[in-house]
C-alpha cells in the first residue's frame, strides 16, 4: 500500500550554523482551482510545529484561495523536525521555542501521558529561542527566497502554544523580515510571564513588524479544566493585547480574539484562519 503524499510539496534538509538540530523544510506551492493562480512573488506562510501543523495549514490556505479567494495563492514553509518520534518533537519545540528556563516545566511534562527521561543534555533543553530566530532569519528565508519567487516584506510566522510564544519573542525582538505575527494560544506564562515584562520595557515593540494577530480559545481557561486554567490563556492574552495598545504604535495593527467554545487543541485552525484575513484584509 502506498501513501498519501500533498501535491506540489518539496523537502529542503537544513543544517543549521546557528541553531542545533537539523531541521526540514516542508514546502508547498499554491495549488489553481477554478481559477488560474496569478502571477507574481507570493506571500510566505512560515508554519512552526510543522510535524503538527503543516496539512492543516496547506489545505486550508489552498481551498481559502482556490474557492473565493479569501486570501491570496501562499507559499506555505513548515519547519519541521526529522523525526517521527512525537516524544523527540516535543523536547526540541521546547528548546526552540523558549527564550529562558523555566524551573517548573520539567516537573509538568514529568505529569503527561507518554513522557520518559529526556533525551537532549540537561543545559539544551530550553531557552534556544533567539538561536532559532536567528535560523529562521539568516537560513531558512534566504534559502526559500533562493528557490521561489517570494514577495518582499511579505512573511508572516505562525504558531500555537509554545509555537505561539516563540512567534511574540520574534514580535519583540523585531526583524525586518518578517512583517506579520499570528500567534494563537501563546505560552505567555511562560517563565512567570516573561514576555510581558519585555513587552513592558520594549521602547518600539515589534519593530518592522505590520500586523499583529493574538488568539484564544474560550474554554482554555475553564474552571472545570483545572491544569488548562491554571495557565490563564485568556487573561493572558487580553494582558498583552492591552499592554501593547498601551503603547499606541501607530504603524502597526493588532488584533485580539477570543474564539468561544475552541480548546486549545481546536482553536488552532480557526485562529490560523481568522489571523490570515486580519493579515490580508485592511
Amino acid at each position: 500500500m502506498g501513501s498519501v503524499t500533498i501535491p506540489r510539496t518539496h523537502v529542503f534538509q537544513v543544517e543549521s550554523a546557528h541553531a542545533e538540530a537539523p531541521y526540514q523544510l516542508w514546502v508547498a506551492e499554491p495549488v489553481a482551482g477554478v481559477r488560474p493562480l496569478p502571477p507574481g512573488p507570493r506571500p510566505v506562510l512560515w508554519v512552526l510545529d510543522a510535524n503538527l501543523f503543516f496539512g492543516t495549514a496547506v489545505e486550508a490556505t489552498r481551498i481559502m484561495h482556490q474557492l473565493f479567494g479569501e486570501l491570496p495563492p501562499l507559499l506555505v514553509v513548515g519547519v519541521a523536525y526529522d523525526t517521527e518520534d512525537p516524544v523527540l518533537q516535543a523536547e526540541l519545540r521546547a528548546r526552540d521555542f523558549t527564550p529562558s528556563a523555566d524551573a517548573g516545566f520539567a516537573s509538568m511534562t514529568a505529569q503527561l501521558p507518554g513522557s520518559r527521561p529526556p533525551t537532549l543534555p540537561a543545559d539544551r533543553r530550553l531557552g534556544r529561542a533567539d538561536e532559532f530566530l536567528e535560523f529562521l532569519v539568516h537560513e531558512a528565508a534566504p534559502l526559500i527566497e533562493s528557490h521561489y519567487d517570494v514577495l518582499p516584506g511579505q512573511h508572516i510566522l505562525f504558531g500555537s502554544s509554545l509555537g505561539g510564544l516563540f512567534v511574540l519573542h520574534a514580535f519583540l525582538a523585531g526583524t525586518a523580515h518578517i512583517g506579520h505575527y499570528v500567534s494563537v494560544s501563546p505560552g505567555i506564562w511562560w517563565d512567570d510571564g516573561l514576555v510581558l515584562r519585555r513587552l513592558a520595557t520594549a521602547a518600539r515593540p515589534g519593530r518592522g513588524a505590520q500586523t499583529l494577530f493574538l488568539a484564544v480559545g474560550g474554554d482554555e481557561e475553564r474552571a472545570d479544566i483545572p491544569m488548562l486554567a491554571s495557565f490563564k490563556m485568556v487573561s493572558n492574552v487580553e494582558s498583552f493585547a492591552s499592554a501593547l495598545q498601551a503603547k499606541s504604535p501607530t504603524d502597526l495593527r493588532v488584533a485580539a480574539r477570543i474564539l468561544e467554545g475552541e480548546s486549545h487543541t481546536s482553536v488552532v485552525p480557526v485562529g490560523l484562519t481568522r489571523g490570515l484575513r486580519f493579515v490580508f484584509r485592511p
